[in-house]
């Protein structure tokens, strides 16, 4: 006779997004969810989805609609070209995204871009900034997740991002403290 544990459930199985993972409380990251994702992303009660990369063209329609049904906020950044953040454009969407990032009342938040590698690399880069992390630790996360610029998977922080993450400092953003995440140091 079979054991009861053996017996198949009707629960649904959960599909996190491609290179999913907490960041800091109330901030999660991954590449762009899909509807074997929706089920998953609803557990985590959401408030809001920030995109990352082609902010001209239309969000995929699956997941509008996930957005929309489950009455998220979606933000779009831009952010997916480097060089971009040493420009006044670049650094206005960065503060931007950050004002949304470090006020708690839009928590929780998924951050991603198509992957999970380069985009929001970057922006969990500069959000271990934000909570002290030095460089090295910041720099070897992100190769966890995208590989090495140079390496074999080619996605990782290039050096624009690099240099930008360096010199990136976190006492000058401008943001409502009185609402910021008790991970913000």
């Amino acid at each position: 006779m079979p054991s009861s544990m053996f017996i198949s459930t009707t629960a649904p199985v959960l599909v996190p997004p491609i290179n999913f993972s907490l960041v800091a409380p109330g901030i999660y990251r991954s590449g762009h969810p899909n509807r074997k994702n929706f089920t998953f992303l609803s557990k985590l009660n959401l408030r809001g989805i920030v995109y990352l990369e082609n902010e001209d063209e239309p969000y995929r329609r699956d997941s509008l609609d996930f957005v929309n049904s489950s009455r998220l906020n979606l933000y779009r950044f831009d952010l997916s070209k480097e060089s971009t953040l040493f420009t006044p454009e670049g650094k206005q969407k960065l503060e931007s995204l950050l004002i949304i990032l470090l006020d708690r009342r839009n928590h929780p938040l998924l951050v991603h871009d198509d992957t999970g590698k380069g985009t929001a690399t970057l922006i969990c880069a500069l959000i271990r900034r934000l909570q002290n992390w030095s460089l090295t630790g910041a720099f070897a996360e992100g190769d966890m997740f995208a590989g090495p610029a140079g390496g074999a998977e080619g996605v990782g922080l290039g050096e624009a991002g690099m240099e930008f993450i360096a010199s990136f400092d976190p006492k000058k953003v401008n943001y409502d403290r009185n609402h910021k995440p008790d991970w913000v140091d």
